[in-house]
């Protein structure tokens, strides 16, 4: 079963029952992993930004047609379908656009544009409140670390401060998942691990594994086009927004 994508306000008693038991499993000692893009923070308007500034360099305004609802994947030939831009302009301007869009949202500059989820950074605060320590576990690499650090400041996340520790690829290349189980043992340096989120079936099976007795849990946002899927008895996040 593959994610529905991102529904940042779909609040529910069941999401209420998991936040709950997120923090509740937080205390003096503990380790709490949070990944960022996709997980507590909403891409889409930085990919929104980058498409219109495309738009404007070029004078393409098709691509001004292009909304959040309309990211559903990670494919960007199916999010210029599904603002309505016809097969024939994507497959002639495809490239440029995919380029493009490599250029910056990989980058320091452009992640600012990022939201936070709604809900999340309080999520995080009372995690942290509670005595645990904050791990943002990403596969941004340390040329974005600086506009990353901005971010979760401007949203009152839990960072430069006691317990709060921001993880970063060294480089680019490095495969994502690979640099998230090198980084366990660091993690564990840290603390007993009792929770990890992440919207990457891949990383919440590796967590699982690692970390049989964790709460692991996989928010259901987007991911890449891999063919895992959450292993049975991993609980769905749907949002961090609760029903009161």
């Amino acid at each position: 079963m593959r994610a529905r994508g991102y529904a940042p306000f779909a609040a529910s008693v069941e999401n209420d029952a998991l936040l709950d038991q997120i923090i509740a499993v937080a205390r003096p000692g503990a380790v709490a992993v949070f990944d960022l893009d996709g997980c507590v923070f909403d891409t889409r308007p930085r990919q929104v930004r980058i498409f219109r500034e495309l738009a404007a360099q070029r004078g393409w305004r098709e691509l001004c047609a292009v909304r959040e609802e309309h990211f559903l994947d990670w494919s960007l030939f199916t999010t210029m379908a599904n603002a309505g831009i016809s097969a024939g302009w994507i497959a002639s301007h495809e490239a440029d656009v995919r380029n493009w869009w490599a250029r910056c949202f990989f980058s320091s500059e452009y992640v600012i544009y990022d939201h936070a989820m709604p809900g999340a950074a309080e999520l995080c605060r009372e995690v942290w409140a509670r005595g645990a320590q904050v791990v943002y576990l990403t596969g941004r690499d340390i040329s974005m670390a600086p506009g990353t650090e901005s971010a979760l400041r401007s949203f009152g996340f839990p960072y430069n401060a006691v317990r709060s520790t921001l993880l970063v690829k060294p480089t680019f290349e490095m495969d994502d998942t690979a640099f998230k189980e090198t980084a366990l043992e660091g993690i564990a340096s840290l603390g007993l691990t009792t929770v990890y989120l992440d919207n990457e079936p891949a990383n919440v099976n590796l967590y699982k594994r690692r970390h049989p007795d964790a709460l692991v849990v996989f928010v259901e946002t987007d991911h890449s086009p891999r063919p895992d899927a959450p292993a049975p008895g991993i609980p769905w996040l749907r949002s961090f927004w609760r029903t009161a």
